[in-house]
């Protein structure tokens, strides 16, 4: 699943700015796309083509809306990241915990997939995931199944 290097040692700090950058950078790319819908939307609206023009205009507003909807969860993301303190360091699973296990680097946060990380991958996924709850509040040392794939914690920060 992961590429492990074992003498890797994972900072909490560049994790959580490298996520922050990465919600910003894809809220900004959003951005850019809901401008050039609109922009399209507005240059169609100009056109008078009957049905077919219409059904175009349509389908232009339904793109809008999805691109909405995946902007609205963005800035879901961005608030739920901006209240974890990556100063803190936990004894137990939790929000904001960057967990090295044997599958590979977890950061407990929010869900972004992988993620590299000066050429070490690492998943960045949600404590509401099913991977995040099988985790929640487990030590080190301790481990769980999920979907019969064993999952040790060697190390939180």
């Amino acid at each position: 699943m992961f590429i492990e290097n074992s003498s890797f040692n994972m900072d909490k700090g560049n994790v959580y700015q490298t996520i922050r950058k990465e919600i910003d950078s894809r809220i900004f790319k959003l951005q850019q796309a809901l401008k050039s819908q609109k922009e399209s939307l507005s240059s169609a609206s100009e056109s008078t083509a009957g049905d077919k023009h219409n059904t175009s205009r349509a389908m232009m507003h339904m793109e809008e809306e999805k691109l909405g909807q995946q902007m609205i969860q963005l800035e879901q993301l961005k608030r739920l990241i901006q209240k974890i303190n990556p100063e803190n360091t936990l004894l137990t699973i939790g929000l904001g915990s960057l967990v090295k296990t044997n599958r590979g680097w977890l950061y407990i946060a929010v869900p972004l997939g992988k993620i590299m990380i000066q050429e070490q991958e690492l998943m960045a996924i949600s404590l509401a995931s099913p991977i995040g709850q099988a985790l929640k509040e487990k030590k080190v040392g301790e481990s769980t199944k999920i979907q019969g794939i064993e999952w040790e914690i060697h190390q939180i920060s």
